[in-house]
């Protein structure tokens, strides 16, 4: 059996902290939410020093994503930062200084709601990441949204060429989740996770695609709206508090359950040990060499003896 990249998002939040520590020498590398970038190009840093500690401590490689949630006009911010040749060379620069200082093995980029007119612009911005890091030594990878087809004028993933994004990055993380969002349904079925692998495959070399896996739930209302994110345990917890029952839905291979508080129907979708080996019964089908689930102290625990079953890269 051919191993395979165990990797774990990290958000700075005592769940992950305990979960890292517990299963530290089980990860192949951790991608932290730590560097927020600003209009000028610089980095907020928001590393956690226990969990660089811990990750020292065991010699797990660190991917730190950059992303543009420091500001809460994170929409206006990424159009002002990819838009400027200047400010886009300058965040390069804090880039890879940061990297140098913090001795990284690279960074992973985490740009939402870019606009879709800025598509060529994100591209210039990545091309020109790796032209500065890769010489350097660091690797350069990035997130992208769930997609079934390239649509340009998608107004959440409209801005991410995969094809030039995969040739100009070393990994590409693909987000297969959220395929539900305003409205209830699964986080992410097994149908909609291979028909986005499937274009991804169509234009991205499988070597460097990386699945990008929920292990988390949304509580709706049943007519619908923004959903309560949950972790395993506190969907487990509502079901038996609710004395909902849990059924698993095998066409989504996903659970699911539904309840009622204070007259309000409710519908909840979340990931399991089951649905997560089904998803990873998906990436040895189709060779991918790694993963990268979202997000450490999230998961069922049971998570952790799937892949204890598959070697480690």
């Amino acid at each position: 059996m051919p191993p395979l990249e165990k990797n774990w998002f990290y958000v700075n939040t005592p769940d992950a902290l305990a979960n890292l520590r517990l299963h530290a020498g089980e990860i192949s590398a951790v991608i932290p939410f730590w560097f927020g970038i600003t209009a000028q190009g610089s980095l907020v840093d928001q590393t956690d020093p226990e969990a660089l500690s811990v990750a020292r401590t065991f010699g797990i490689p660190i991917l730190a994503i950059i992303h543009n949630f420091a500001s809460p006009e994170f929409g206006p911010l990424i159009h002002q930062v990819l838009i400027s040749p200047t400010v886009r060379r300058a965040l390069v620069d804090n880039i890879l200084a940061m990297l140098q200082r913090y001795r990284f093995a690279g960074v992973n980029i985490d740009f939402e709601f870019v606009p879709p007119k800025d598509r060529p612009y994100l591209t210039a911005f990545m091309t020109e990441l790796a032209a500065r890091l890769r010489p350097a030594g660091f690797l350069v990878t990035i997130s992208v949204p769930a997609q079934l087809e390239d649509n340009p004028r998608h107004p959440f993933s409209g801005a991410f060429d995969y094809l030039a994004l995969g040739t100009v990055s070393d990994q590409v993380y693909v987000l297969a989740y959220d395929e539900h969002f305003a409205l209830p349904g699964p986080v992410a079925s097994i149908g909609f996770v291979r028909q986005v692998l499937t274009y991804a495959l169509s234009v991205i070399p499988v070597s460097k695609v990386k699945l990008g896996m929920p292990v988390y739930g949304y509580d709706w209302p049943k007519t619908g709206g923004i959903p309560r994110t949950l972790a395993y345990d506190q969907a487990i917890a509502l079901a038996q508090r609710t004395g909902a029952t849990i059924r698993y839905d095998e066409e989504a291979q996903a659970p699911t359950f539904e309840y009622t508080e204070n007259g309000l129907r409710h519908i909840v979708w979340f990931e399991n040990a089951r649905s997560f080996a089904a998803k990873l019964r998906l990436v040895r089908e189709l060779g991918l060499p790694g993963i990268g689930v979202w997000r450490l102290g999230l998961e069922d625990p049971a998570v952790w003896d799937l892949l204890a079953q598959v070697p480690t890269g």
